[in-house]
């Protein structure tokens, strides 16, 4: 109970600083060295885990995508194709809502790390004129950002659980289907719950607004088919995608220039490897095999530690596959003897993802409320509800079935 306690310290401490409006890296900054106190590392191992999690090949290659997806972003704005991306979106589908929560939907589609941050500025354009909040902006692109991942086999997470579980992943993907679904309607509710249609479009014809976007999104396109095609590093994707498009638009080096220092957003590259250096010295601690195992020796009813251990280990980590890696090994000894023994693996599944969309370390969430400058606080009053949602939809699947 006490490495639990600890850990809620440190979780404790850094929203506290992140809702007094602390600079997000330096609040991670001092959760990790409380982390590390706390949990009786010595202070040159905590200085050597941040310095190694830096120069990291993961970290360098996260925080070159995001100068990349930057840059690529700002171009397309530069040139009007942001604009021109909206208005065949919105030709096709008339109503903005739909457009704005489709962008981060397509871009969930494939599970790109902090890929919230390729459809935000698609949404900024299309929530101007519905005059959204920073806090629901940073809701709806985050939120339908992360649709898919109960169901779709490019996850990681899925595939992993499917197989500790040992059965098919589609299967799996079946049987999760109503959390996707719950998702879905519990966005749309509460993203857009007195927010007023609005249907402007212009006067094209469906043809030439579907080639006009296609035409638009070459690009986009480009850079996605590499990433999950052909599995090329998202930073090195990304780069040729640019490349490409100044080639092929014709676009002028001050442009490109002015694109490469709006990229190149110091506090946001900050916080990314604030986040790694905090995962770093988190699995240096043993934290999260402390926390688990107090929990599953503690007499807790089987279906409350289906739902604590997962979601504990997302909040945590902010991690979609720490949930699973962790916390099913644990899971799976306890429940398998249990007729119900596969409902409740579903339900600790959507706990764990629950927890990880809940985290202020979820790298998405960061980029996401960086990006739209909100208040992590006025953002949690959009995010909490549907999560609950989709819980009390998994606790009533788990006793239903």
């Amino acid at each position: 109970m006490v490495e639990l306690l600890k850990i809620g310290i440190v979780f404790s401490i850094v929203l506290i600083l992140t809702f007094k409006r602390v600079n997000l890296w330096i609040s991670l900054l001092v959760g990790t060295f409380l982390l590390g106190f706390l949990f009786h590392l010595p202070l040159h191992t905590i200085v050597k885990d941040l310095f190694n999690s830096t120069l990291d090949k993961r970290t360098l290659l996260l925080i070159g995508a995001f100068i990349a997806i930057l840059f690529f972003s700002s171009l397309l704005k530069e040139t009007g194709r942001m604009k021109e991306i909206l208005e065949g979106f919105r030709n096709i589908f008339r109503d903005i809502r739909v457009v704005i929560a489709l962008l981060p939907a397509m871009i969930g589609l494939m599970p790109i790390v902090g890929g919230a941050l390729v459809s935000a500025p698609m949404v900024v354009e299309g929530s101007d004129e519905l005059k959204l909040s920073a806090e629901r902006r940073t809701f709806v692109n985050y939120w339908f950002r992360h649709l898919w991942e109960y169901i779709l086999p490019t996850y990681p997470a899925l595939i992993l659980a499917a197989t500790l579980l040992k059965i098919p992943v589609r299967n799996l993907g079946w049987i999760n289907l109503p959390l996707t679904l719950t998702a879905i309607i519990s966005g749309i509710f509460f993203g857009f719950w007195g927010v007023s249609k609005s249907t402007r479009v212009r006067n094209l014809s469906n043809t030439i607004s579907g080639l006009r976007l296609f035409y638009n999104l070459c690009p986009l396109i480009f850079g996605l088919i590499l990433v999950v095609g052909f599995q090329v590093e998202l930073v090195y994707a990304f780069s040729l995608a640019i490349l490409g498009m100044i080639i092929f638009y014709q676009i002028g080096w001050r442009s490109v220039l002015k694109g490469l220092r709006e990229s190149l957003n110091i506090e946001l590259l900050l916080t990314v490897t604030a986040v790694m250096g905090f995962k770093k010295v988190l699995e240096s601690s043993r934290a999260i095999h402390a926390v688990s195992t107090v929990l599953s020796s503690s007499g807790v009813p089987l279906w409350l530690i289906a739902i604590l251990i997962p979601l504990l280990i997302g909040l945590i980590t902010g991690m979609t596959i720490a949930p699973i890696g962790i916390g099913f090994p644990i899971l799976i000894p306890l429940f398998q003897n249990d007729s119900n023994f596969l409902n409740y693996m579903t339900l600790a599944f959507a706990s764990g993802i629950s927890g990880d969309l809940l985290s202020p370390f979820h790298l998405c969430l960061i980029l996401t409320k960086d990006y739209f400058r909100a208040d992590l606080k006025g953002v949690y009053r959009f995010i909490w509800m549907p999560t609950t949602f989709i819980l009390v939809v998994a606790l009533l699947l788990t006793f239903l079935r």
